[in-house]
């Protein structure tokens, strides 16, 4: 059986032009924040309203640029899956063991950990897309189901999204333009 997805990505016209029309092109990210994140690689969204959300946000910040969004159709068959506990508690321990093999800092963040593992540990013959979920407490508690940021209990939220990072291209399928 084989697992896809259709993930969208926001970003300048040009950019997501560019992306479409070259066969071999990411846009790999610049963003500061990519080593509290997945590191390294082109960033995509789980569905159209988290794209178009980021894509306005975008579009506040500089108002003088146009944005688009790109959307695939990713092959999900190397995946590696962070939303997975037992995945994610075997890359912790892997981690541990080359940290204290190499005499290195474990404490770094998640995104320069993904970074080492696809740069000198054969990740990127593995994994071509990582999948985690991002908290985002500013997604208000209103609509359909209410929700608390603070509480313990099991409860529908939001605000939660699921964010997915595409290290290789050869896991896309096809890509277009969103009108």
């Amino acid at each position: 059986m084989e697992a896809k997805a259709i993930l969208y990505h926001s970003n300048k016209e040009d950019e997501c032009k560019k992306f479409i029309s070259k066969k071999d092109y990411l846009i790999l990210s610049k963003n500061s924040k990519d080593d509290i994140w997945l590191g390294k690689g082109m960033y995509f969204w789980d569905n159209r309203g988290n794209a178009n959300w980021w894509n306005q946000k975008q579009s506040k910040r500089k108002p003088n640029e146009v944005y688009s969004i790109a959307v695939v159709n990713a092959d999900l068959c190397e995946l590696l899956d962070l939303t997975d506990f037992d995945i994610y508690m075997k890359l912790e321990e892997l981690w541990e063991t080359a940290c204290k093999k190499m005499k290195k800092n474990s404490s770094v963040p998640l995104g320069n950990k993904l970074n080492f593992f696809f740069d000198s540990y054969g990740f990127e013959t593995m994994y071509a897309i990582i999948k985690v979920y991002g908290k985002y407490n500013s997604t208000p508690s209103q609509g359909l189901f209410k929700f608390e940021y603070s509480s313990m209990r099991a409860e529908p939220t939001i605000g939660v999204k699921c964010i997915f990072n595409i290290r290789d291209k050869r896991c896309i399928i096809e890509k277009e333009l969103v009108n």
